[in-house]
């Protein structure tokens, strides 16, 4: 029955103990033990395991009897960083409820407020928990504070836990069932399911995870996919609870994995369309608009007959993950690859991650960068992420960078090394307030490729991991930014290109030149390495040649006999640097990715 459903989810700050909670309602719903070793068990993918981070949303369907009434709870996990926003949209989109848990030792973080924004907007049942009080350093009062101070949610309202002990947990049960609202939707009109999720299968194809607005599903339904042409029989039905259960059907309200007859990835990511029954004439339902990538880097394989497993595999991938964007393009010295857009340095490095144990493929990944706005001299706007469609200089009248509005949250004592900090990455400050929990909140609004170049790791260790931000596009604004080229004896090397702004360029292109230098090997001829900036030859090295002592065998005689020689082997050498083919070894491209600015 649709008035006994509850679907919710978890939203939390990064290590609030969002997995750890989830087991204990699995525990407690299911009652089993759930074991040291098989902790986080919504954690499927491997880098989720060994990274100890939620990154895409699970679901997993449970029952629960108060008074004889049996309750089904539907939890869908969610992603605590800020790289994955997209994921908690997508989860709360289909929940009546959410619960924003609270680290008693932290507090608010960034995350914390940017997850309860999302929920108000989505207008859902927020329950809010305040979890590890079994911590022998801890201050509950004062924690409660705060979230009434900045959240506005009175103290009686909160409710608190050990998600580690399962203190509490089965009042945010009840709370659950008490407290969000059931489903919406009517069971005997027209079938309108939302996609929220989908994976690739190599032997079964696409899984769709789904939630029916209205209508039901059942097996060998023939349904249809608005906005794809092709009709599909659902071949299997099956949920998590939490271990694959195959089910009949699905009805009003109620959220589950479909499969269907279809092995080919060739087609447009299905996340956010609506399923309907074929020959229906149904409308489709409104769903968020897909977050626009932040930040571009290309990926290329480590050899070039890696390329087609290494296109296929990102088809999986953006199948799994809609927020990946991905378009071929082709270095001189890389061979084939792809231009990707990614959410943050994060999801850059999952990506990576996944496509080294999912897909085992060596890749190399070009320095990230994040997309300019031009103004011509003709008034016409470009947007630019890939260098190599960079205008020429007297073609442009204006850059613009992106800046991000930067909320940080920081203990008191840290907060005048993270102003500096701000500061150096060109911040500027537009609020400060300091709460009587002694905690600072700081609104700087900052260039988006300063923030996505070590921002985080420095916050971090500043900090010591207690203080947070989350960041957000906000606006162009006109900066003094220009391109950065590096050339080999007059030969541009255009994965070396950056736009980079006049304040870092002295030190960003020494330190360039340096790893260069350092790995290439030495020819039969002089190699000069340039820094180009706006136009201007800024930096110079040169490697000398290898040198062959031709005149080692000439004793005595006359002089002009050596001169001849050593003439002959400068001329060999002139034509052989026009001639020449420096080798650039892949280690130099993963060497700069590293590189801090």
């Amino acid at each position: 029955m649709k008035k006994n459903i509850r679907n919710f989810s978890i939203i939390a700050h990064i290590d609030h103990g969002k997995s750890t909670l989830s087991d204990r309602i699995i525990e407690i719903c299911k009652k089993i033990k759930i074991k040291k070793k098989e902790s986080r068990i919504l954690d499927n993918l491997e880098v989720e395991k060994e990274k100890g981070i939620t990154i895409k949303s699970q679901s997993v369907c449970l029952n629960y009897k108060i008074n004889n009434i049996k309750y089904k709870l539907n939890l869908i996990d969610t992603p605590g960083h800020i790289d994955f926003t997209y994921e908690v949209f997508k989860s709360l989109y289909c929940c009546e409820g959410a619960i924003l848990l609270i680290d008693v030792s932290k507090g608010i973080q960034s995350q914390t407020i940017n997850n309860y924004n999302i929920a108000k907007k989505l207008k859902i049942k927020i329950i809010v928990v305040i979890n590890k009080i079994d911590l022998l350093y801890k201050d509950i009062k004062k924690v409660k504070c705060q979230i009434n101070n900045i959240l506005n949610i009175k103290e009686k309202n909160i409710l608190l836990c050990s998600s580690k002990k399962g203190i509490g947990i089965k009042n945010i049960i009840i709370n659950i069932i008490k407290y969000i609202p059931e489903p919406k939707g009517d069971i005997k009109l027209p079938l309108q399911a939302i996609i929220i999720d989908c994976y690739f299968d190599n032997y079964l194809g696409i899984f769709c995870l789904i939630k029916i607005i209205n209508g039901y599903i059942n097996k060998n339904n023939l349904i249809k996919i608005i906005g794809i042409k092709e009709k599909f029989k659902i071949k299997t039905i099956h949920v998590y609870n939490p271990f694959k259960k195959e089910i009949n059907h699905l009805n009003c309200g109620e959220v589950g994995w479909i499969s269907f007859n279809m092995k080919k990835i060739n087609f447009i990511n299905p996340i956010g369309k609506t399923i309907i029954k074929y020959k229906n004439k149904t409308n489709k339902l409104s769903f968020l608009k897909k977050i626009k990538p932040q930040i571009y880097a290309s990926i290329y394989p480590d050899k070039n007959k890696n390329y087609l497993i290494l296109k296929n595999s990102l088809k999986k991938l953006n199948l799994n993950d809609s927020s990946l964007y991905f378009e071929p393009e082709k270095s001189n010295f890389l061979g084939n690859g792809f231009k990707c857009g990614f959410l943050g340095i994060l999801h850059l490095e999952i990506i990576k991650e996944r496509l080294k144990k999912e897909y085992n493929l060596n890749i190399f990944i070009s320095l990230p960068t994040v997309i300019y706005k031009i103004i011509t001299k003709r008034n016409n706007y470009i947007y630019i992420y890939d260098i190599n469609t960079f205008p020429k200089k007297n073609e442009i009248k204006e850059i613009q960078e992106p800046i991000s509005i930067c909320n940080i949250i920081s203990p008191q004592k840290y907060i005048g090394k993270i102003i500096e900090l701000c500061i150096s990455k060109r911040g500027k400050q537009k609020k400060i307030i300091y709460y009587n929990n002694n905690n600072v909140y700081i609104l700087y609004e900052i260039p988006t490729y300063e923030i996505i170049i070590n921002f985080n790791d420095k916050i971090k260790s500043i900090s010591q991991g207690y203080a947070s931000f989350e960041y957000k596009f906000k606006k162009y604004k006109k900066s003094n930014i220009n391109l950065l080229e590096i050339k080999i004896n007059n030969y541009k090397i255009e994965n070396f290109s950056q736009l980079i702004h006049k304040k870092n360029i002295k030190k960003y292109s020494k330190n360039l030149i340096d790893i260069i230098k350092k790995n290439l090997y030495k020819q039969q001829f002089e190699i000069k390495i340039q820094a180009i900036y706006n136009n201007k030859i800024i930096y110079t090295y040169k490697i000398n040649s290898l040198r062959k002592n031709v005149i080692s065998k000439c004793y005595g005689g006359d002089i002009t006999r050596k001169k001849k020689l050593l003439e002959k082997q400068k001329k060999g050498k002139k034509k052989l640097k026009k001639i020449g083919n420096i080798l650039i070894s892949k280690k130099i491209f993963l060497k700069i990715i590293k590189m801090k600015i």
